[in-house]
């Protein structure tokens, strides 16, 4: 699977919205993914590119076990 994530796909494995992964990391509360500025993307949104082995890190889950939750497993306690 990739190494750089979505918020999206960051939210599916966290088990939240999409937004609150937005909001998280652009605060820097969430040190996991960064935001790239649509100026700097020459877009007219922001993006976020979260790296899948610091969520796995952050989350304390093995980058595996990331790629399962994607797939649609269930997240489970860790």
């Amino acid at each position: 699977m990739q190494d750089i994530l979505n918020s999206s796909q960051a939210a599916r494995v966290i088990g939240c919205g999409p937004q609150m992964v937005r909001e998280r990391i652009k605060r820097g509360i969430w040190t996991f993914g960064t935001v790239v500025t649509a100026k700097e993307a020459g877009n007219t949104q922001n993006s976020y590119e979260i790296n899948k082995r610091a969520l796995a890190e952050w989350l304390k889950i093995p980058p595996e076990e990331v790629d399962r939750r994607l797939k649609g497993g269930q997240a489970h306690e860790s």
